[in-house]
């Protein structure tokens, strides 16, 4: 009997694993492949590998081990509510009266995104990245080493630079989203991709080269290209091959044992699931949620910061003193759980802010995206592409904790305005260059 539970709670697991993309694109109509489903091939094979290979060869019984069968519930208990929560809000901001508000909000944007402009904006975010990638490399490797070996450079080498390494993610994403998108033509694309692939593979991570990868082939799905299905089955073959290679290496090999390590973090929380539900762990009320916002302030202002904040708080049971050398390990649902047991995991898969955020973006961006497509339209709101950047773009403000994310986001639309007003450089924009289109798709055209 027991057996039959944990096997639904695993198919459980799956199946809302799964939903989102599938649910969104049809109540979209997006169509098969699109920036949800693409993103999803992507993304959620290594996650089911990472969540089931670490207890299936670490534990106990295996993905029969009911301390990870009890972490898996929460984590069903925490997806299915955040997924009802999101249809929801969805829904309710697909009908009027916040359907004609996110009209106007769209057109708030102002002027068009002029795509001259815009490769403007890319080249100095481009050229922002190389600026922040060389003052990474020279902290304590060199540029030249970090070039020949940037898998070593972002192993060993980003320590104490990697305020560095988070603003070249930022600037790379930023500067690939307005070269890709605003281009003209399809040519123009593929003489620019080169230069942001040799940005992705100086990051010397091999998640990212899954992102970016989607993230082009999302862009050539909207684009409506005409060697779409090869180029497909191209860029998988070629951006598996390279993440499969780095994580080999990684690894030193590619034994059963070594990946299921790396995969610890459903591990890590059935061990805390085990001691918990033994009683020899408290509930901590709150305090791991209050603690959390030391992550805001910067360890350089406040060198007495404590290491140990947050959901930090658990890995010191499991690993004392680790936390002040940089080994932080993961315990996959124990951050809803840890405050206030199963209120925590309601509330926090009801009440994420993430919901708001995400159904909002859902709302503006995919009934819109063929307003992206410069194939078709030569004009968008600027409002249209900073939603875009928030839900698309690769790694984006990866590493930046609210509040300095949003602080973040508005210093990048502040320099992206700036350009985008300018009168010098290109011609000055004529009255009709700055109209927004009157016929922008509306969320009404979605299935309410």
């Amino acid at each position: 009997m027991m057996s039959l539970l944990y096997v639904g709670n695993l198919l459980l697991w799956l199946f809302l694993t799964l939903l989102p993309p599938i649910y969104f694109s049809i109540y979209f109509r997006l169509g098969t492949l699109n920036l949800l489903t693409i993103y999803a091939l992507f993304t959620i094979p290594p996650e089911i590998v990472t969540t089931l290979s670490g207890p299936l060869f670490l534990l106990k019984d295996g993905l029969f081990n009911p301390y990870f069968q009890y972490a898996l519930l929460v984590q069903n208990v925490h997806d299915g509510l955040a997924f009802l929560m999101l249809t929801l809000l969805v829904r309710l901001l697909s009908a009027q009266p916040f359907r004609g508000y996110l009209e106007r909000l769209m057109r708030s944007g102002g002027l068009a995104a002029r795509p001259k402009r815009m490769r403007l904006a890319a080249d100095l975010f481009f050229a922002l990245f190389c600026l922040c990638f060389v003052l990474l490399a020279r902290h304590s490797y060199g540029v030249v080493p970090w070039i020949l070996n940037p898998r070593m450079g972002y192993q060993f080498h980003r320590a104490g630079a990697g305020q560095w390494y988070a603003l070249c993610i930022t600037f790379l994403s930023l500067a690939t989203v307005l070269g890709t998108v605003y281009t003209t033509s399809s040519t123009s694309l593929f003489k620019r991709l080169p230069l942001y692939l040799f940005g992705v593979y100086l990051l010397g991570t091999k998640d990212y080269i899954l992102l970016y990868t989607a993230y082009f082939l999302t862009i050539l799905s909207l684009r409506k290209f005409r060697y779409f299905r090869a180029t497909f089955f191209l860029l998988v073959l070629i951006s598996t091959t390279l993440f499969a290679y780095i994580f080999i290496s990684s690894m030193h090999g590619l034994g059963i044992e070594k990946i299921a390590t790396y995969s610890d973090y459903f591990v890590n929380a059935a061990m805390y699931y085990q001691r918990y539900l033994n009683g020899q762990i408290p509930l901590y009320h709150g305090e791991i949620f209050l603690s959390s916002f030391w992550r805001i302030v910067p360890r350089a202002l406040y060198p007495n910061k404590p290491y140990s904040y947050g959901i930090t708080l658990i890995n010191d049971i499991f690993y004392p003193g680790q936390a002040s050398k940089g080994f932080t390990p993961a315990f996959a649902t124990v951050s809803y759980f840890a405050d206030f047991g199963w209120i925590g995991v309601v509330l926090s898969g009801l009440l994420s802010p993430t919901n708001v955020l995400t159904a909002l973006l859902y709302v503006m961006v995919l009934p819109r995206l063929p307003y992206l497509d410069l194939t078709r339209t030569q004009q968008s709101p600027r409002m249209l592409l900073y939603a875009f950047l928030l839900i698309a773009a690769p790694a984006f403000l990866t590493f930046f904790d609210f509040p300095l994310d949003v602080l973040f986001f508005g210093f990048i639309v502040g320099i992206v305005e700036i350009i985008c007003r300018l009168r010098i450089l290109y011609r000055h924009p004529t009255g009709r260059e700055n109209i927004i289109p009157s016929s922008l798709p509306a969320t009404g055209d979605t299935p309410c």
